[in-house]
């Protein structure tokens, strides 16, 4: 009988909104995609998309392969050809100089030349069997993503090395990475998610091994400083990827 006096809950009136307030209101509360202000020439834009955001910078993708320039492409040559050789361009230059090397040594005796070109041929060969690589993705990477402020036109060595070192830091890594892969050709997606450290650790020590043999057999014969430049600067960037590597599969125990 009390229900007589309670208070009624009022009801709030149903009001027509408009249109295009409607789509005001929807357009405010939906996430917006960043859109590319860098500095490619402006009749680019329209073929740059973005891609993901790692430490607060955006970075963005050309929308199709063919809309990669040239230029790009010709300045990460080295990287390209790493991909379709299935290994790096200057560390077969470096092996090549090694063996010979070895060859024309006359302070090596003939035993130790076979050992050492014996070790040498089957690292050679354990890596031209790597048919799916890593550090070759992780690399490819810098040539496919690209931020606002560097010239997507073309490609810097130092600039892309930092940029990955950028990811890793953020521990964005396996997250890009993921998405540009090529699902066909991994045996098991879920397994190198879950144990993604753990494979680029195996194959940066594998790797340094490698580069470290051939950098002492090109440093003894003191010749080709540019080229064994380039291989310090590899082995730079693969001691970077294996301590990233290392503190991420030590922090998943």
């Amino acid at each position: 009988m009390f229900h007589l006096f309670r208070r009624k809950p009022s009801v709030n009136p149903i009001v027509d909104i408009p249109d295009e307030q409607n789509k005001a209101i929807i357009e405010a509360e939906t996430p917006k995609t960043p859109k590319y202000n860098g500095a490619a020439p402006k009749e680019r834009h329209d073929q740059i998309e973005y891609a993901f955001t790692s430490g607060g910078v955006h970075y963005f993708k050309f929308n199709t392969e063919v809309n990669i320039p040239f230029q790009r492409a010709i300045a990460a040559r080295d990287i390209l050809t790493e991909e379709l050789w299935q290994i790096n361009p200057d560390f077969l230059r470096g092996w090549v100089e090694g063996v010979l090397g070895l060859v024309v040594d006359g302070k090596v005796a003939t035993d130790k030349k076979i050992f050492d070109i014996g070790i040498m041929a089957t690292r050679l060969k354990e890596q031209l069997e790597l048919s799916f690589s890593l550090v070759r993705q992780m690399k490819l990477a810098t040539v496919v993503y690209f931020d606002e402020y560097e010239n997507p036109l073309d490609y810097q060595y130092p600039y892309n090395q930092q940029k990955m070192k950028s990811w890793m830091a953020n521990n964005d890594v396996p997250g890009f990475f993921l998405k540009m892969l090529d699902f066909q050709s991994v045996p098991s997606l879920k397994e190198l998610e879950a144990n993604f450290p753990n494979f680029l650790q195996a194959e940066t020590v594998q790797k340094i091994a490698d580069l470290k043999h051939t950098i002492s057999l090109m440093s003894s014969r003191k010749e080709n400083e540019d080229l064994l430049n380039l291989l310090n600067s590899q082995m730079e960037m693969l001691l970077d990827i294996s301590s990233w590597s290392k503190d991420q599969y030590m922090n998943t125990i």
